[in-house]
């Protein structure tokens, strides 16, 4: 898939993306750290599991979202756009 470079979306393309990926990003996170809370309370409750693993595994995917946020952001501030 040919992804257009934030330069070249329209307003309303990039304040669509910019709210997609708030979404995602919030909810990516929101969603790890309660990932990370149950593996931690089953590692102290019971016996170590892999569990505490996968939210380290999956936090590039929300570093990832939070700097497109930041670059779409950036993107709508040159053309005068909040």
């Amino acid at each position: 898939m040919n992804k257009k470079s934030y330069q070249e979306m329209s307003n309303e393309e990039l304040i669509n993306a910019k709210k997609v990926t708030t979404i995602a990003a919030v909810l990516l996170t929101v969603m790890l750290l309660i990932l990370l809370g149950m593996g931690i309370y089953i590692s102290v409750t019971k016996k170590f599991s892999a569990l505490v693993a996968i939210p380290f595994a999956l936090s590039p995917t929300t570093i990832i979202n939070f700097k497109n946020l930041k670059k779409i952001n950036q993107e709508l501030k040159t053309r005068g756009i909040s």
